[in-house]
């Protein structure tokens, strides 16, 4: 039986503009940086100790804002989400016969470095879910083109093999599916279709640029500037033990 997800806890720390979300054992400086595209967001400086998220640690983040509207900062992600896009460090490798999503990936001359299958492949590991295949450490997955594309149900999204991919496991799916059920239409997965060469694109995140729905990218380049996103302190996890101690 699959865990129900809960409603997230959420803590606003003006004094240092902070968003704390310690159920995900994450800490976000609740100022934006942006627009700007996807090399400039990897080399933005986010505040001591602070670092571009994930698109799997981005998640958490907006479905906890969405879940506590009257929180200040929570209405920042919330409005920063419907006025362009949020940006997650993870990038999509795509193949002719399947899809690779890598958080962190290398870059060279403000380009994403686009790795060969071969060496994808000897990134993953033995963790799956579904057909979606992960490294030990989760940061790189592999998924077989599958997938429904374009618009979904939630429910659907909740169960997109691209999607889990994509944010990192069936929990931020079902996360990303809560978040879906705040707007009026179906939310649309955007992806590359019949690729005939490897490509690389970079996962985004948005709400306002047709008609109030949500929109997930996977198909537009690093080079578009109207991006934005939330530091992630990198030891968010020692830093609430020290908080609770």
């Amino acid at each position: 039986m699959e865990k129900a997800i809960q409603k997230p806890r959420f803590e606003e720390v003006k004094c240092v503009t902070e968003m704390r979300l310690p159920d995900e054992k994450l800490i976000f400086n609740a100022q934006e940086v942006g627009p700007t595209n996807f090399n400039g967001l990897r080399n933005a400086d986010y505040g001591k100790g602070f670092r571009m998220p994930t698109m799997p640690e981005l998640i958490p983040l907006i479905y906890a804002s969405l879940e506590n509207k009257d929180y200040e900062t929570a209405k920042n992600v919330i409005k920063t989400l419907k006025n362009s896009w949020i940006t997650g460090n993870t990038a999509i490798h795509y193949f002719p016969k399947a899809m690779f999503v890598q958080d962190n990936p290398k870059m060279k001359d403000g380009k994403i470095i686009l790795l060969s299958q071969k060496t994808l492949e000897k990134k993953l590991g033995k963790n799956q879910e579904k057909e979606v295949i992960f490294s030990e450490d989760k940061k790189t997955r592999f998924v077989p083109y599958s997938f429904k594309i374009e618009h979904q149900t939630p429910l659907e999204l909740s169960q997109n093999l691209g999607i889990i991919a994509l944010v990192g496991g069936k929990e931020n799916t079902e996360k990303l599916a809560k978040v879906s059920e705040y707007y009026k239409l179906k939310p649309y997965f955007w992806t590359l279709e019949n690729v005939n060469s490897p490509k690389t694109r970079v996962a985004d995140l948005g709400s306002g640029s047709f008609d109030d729905r949500l929109d997930v990218y996977a198909y537009v380049s690093e080079g578009y500037g109207d991006r934005y996103s939330f530091g992630v302190l990198e030891n968010s996890a020692k830093a609430l033990r020290r908080k609770n101690s």
